[in-house]
């Protein structure tokens, strides 16, 4: 027995967040609207299979908090588990950009209202950032995936696949045991 590298566990627990494009709209809406958003632009190319981008009005994320803004299990929704009894938020476990980051390019552009101007970040697979720059974005966020998601809803087809096979060798047993007694 050996330990699974740590890209193909991000890739494989992704897998259970990420199941589809709507998924990551979903994701990202959620995430808009928890950041206070009254305006959300959702633009997808090739039905979202080359790019998705989410653009809100919100909060912005703040220059403090951009190194883990897309670390898995960092979130400002909650501080420990007592807190999930007065959740008022969508999101809360802060999965769903490190999750995304694993399946795609990702470029979060960001402003607060306290921000002179934006910010473009550039995020590798696990949700560090490659790179920064100035933007021209107002206040809120814009996310755009450049994405190879095909891989991944392919990755989780043939789990299905395979899982619905089990199920079927089961019942087929079953029936096999029933038929003989």
């Amino acid at each position: 027995m050996k330990q699974l590298p740590a890209a193909t566990v991000r890739l494989l627990s992704s897998s259970q967040i990420i199941t589809s494009v709507v998924s990551v709209v979903k994701e990202l809406i959620e995430n808009s609207l928890d950041a206070g958003a009254t305006s959300i632009d959702v633009k997808l190319e090739n039905y979202g299979f080359d790019k998705i981008e989410v653009r809100d009005n919100g909060e912005g994320i703040k220059a403090v908090d951009a190194p883990v803004m897309a670390m898995k299990y960092y979130t400002s929704k909650i501080n420990s588990h007592e807190d999930l009894e007065n959740l008022t938020t969508y999101g809360f476990r802060g999965e769903a950009l490190g999750s995304i980051c694993c399946v795609a390019e990702v470029l979060i552009t960001t402003r607060t209202a306290a921000d002179n101007f934006s910010t473009q970040y550039v995020l590798d697979g696990s949700g560090h950032i490659l790179s920064q720059k100035p933007s021209h974005l107002g206040q809120g966020k814009k996310v755009a995936l450049y994405t190879n998601i095909l891989y991944l809803f392919c990755l989780n087809c043939f789990f299905k696949k395979k899982k619905l096979l089990r199920e079927y060798k089961c019942i087929a047993l079953g029936l096999v045991l029933i038929k003989a007694s």
